[in-house]
């Protein structure tokens, strides 16, 4: 009898195992800070992406280089969204230091258009992506994080995530498994084998999967999700409030919400293929910024660089088809300063280049 209920706990805890290295995979969130020196920036960039469907957390937003590398040695973190002109110490100088201390980091370069050459000298230092900060309210931040996570994964295969105490769990694993081995069959083991191997150095166990296998408590909290931000003084949280008021304010306009937004689609209709910023449009209908962007998706079920990006690849299509020019001037008819973004951005709407759109069609460059 003692045989037998030695043999159900073994398969019960096989199965929990099998269970656990799946899980490994699925629930582990890729931990960011954001550096840039504009606070409202890295405030933006924040709120505009959603990091959440594509297992990323932001822990923590620092203003220069220096504090990203103080905060760097205090916490778990595994991709950096850096901005290349900062004071102090830029963005490639924080790299180079960074990658000395913490080669297992990856980054993501903010810059302008005017800096992209100077940036492409950070691939080397494990730069996964160059966002331009130009163009980012009208990029599709869904397409962009999920290129980020591939490109992270692909870099980091076999690494899994935990506390600095992993460790000594994964010894303390180790030998309630060796107890255990002789009843498990060879298949199951070698893969178990393989897996752990894979991991090796970086052993980083999720030790509340693992350590659950064989009866431990999880240490795991849920982190509660909140809109309100963290303060480091009393006036922060002051101005904070009066800029809650003033959005109160800015957004209860009733009755004339649609002839608002109406206004402003047609605005953006009329000037979509020149320089066009969310918060000029939002000057000029009285309302914020971060408002305008509330009502506009509520209104029109898009975002305004969802809703512009439209725009300007359905001009692009029609010139495409219907003229001779080439690939830059009709990106820059179609709103695109710059000719790589747009065949980017070309590319993630229409699935194929402009040349190649352009081919399908009948047409020949």
């Amino acid at each position: 009898m003692e045989f037998r209920c030695r043999l159900n706990r073994t398969a019960a805890i096989r199965v929990e195992l099998r269970w656990a290295f799946e899980k490994m995979k699925e629930e582990k969130m890729i931990r960011v800070l954001v550096v840039d020196d504009d606070k409202l920036a890295r405030q933006g960039i924040i709120a505009l992406l959603p990091w959440k469907k594509y297992q990323m957390e932001v822990v923590g937003d620092v203003q220069n280089g220096r504090e990203a590398l103080r905060f760097l040695r205090e916490n778990d973190t595994d991709l950096v969204f850096v901005d290349i002109d900062m004071p102090e110490m830029d963005g490639i100088e924080f790299m180079e230091q960074c990658t000395a201390e913490r080669p297992d980091i990856r980054f993501v370069v903010l810059t302008f258009y005017e800096e992209f050459s100077y940036a492409q000298s950070a691939v080397r230092l494990g730069c996964l992506e160059y966002i331009s900060k130009a163009s980012l309210e009208f990029t599709d931040g869904e397409i962009l994080l999920e290129r980020i996570a591939k490109k992270y994964y692909e870099r980091n295969q076999g690494m899994v995530h935990g506390k600095s105490g992993d460790i000594k769990a994964w010894e303390k694993i180790k030998e309630q498994w060796n107890s255990l081995w002789w009843v498990f069959d060879t298949m199951f083991y070698g893969e178990l084998l393989d897996y752990t191997r894979a991991c090796h150095p970086e052993v980083r166990i999720l030790e509340r999967l693992m350590v659950k296998c064989i009866g431990k408590a999880d240490q795991n909290l849920e982190r509660r999700e909140t809109d309100i931000p963290w303060f480091q003084s009393v006036e922060e949280i002051f101005e904070w409030v009066e800029q809650m008021r003033g959005e109160y304010r800015s957004c209860d306009f009733g009755k004339n919400e649609f002839g608002s937004m109406m206004k402003a689609v047609r605005r953006i209709e009329r000037t979509f293929t020149g320089p066009l910023h969310a918060s000029e449009v939002a000057a000029e209908i009285g309302m914020s910024r971060s408002c305008f962007s509330m009502k506009f998706k509520k209104y029109t079920g898009v975002t305004f660089g969802d809703f512009v990006s439209k725009l300007r690849i359905g001009k692009a299509e029609e010139l495409l088809l219907n003229t001779e020019l080439g690939v830059a001037e009709i990106a820059e008819k179609s709103g695109y300063e710059d000719v790589y973004y747009f065949s980017r951005v070309f590319r993630e709407k229409m699935q194929c280049s402009p040349v190649e759109y352009r081919k399908q069609n009948g047409r020949q460059e």
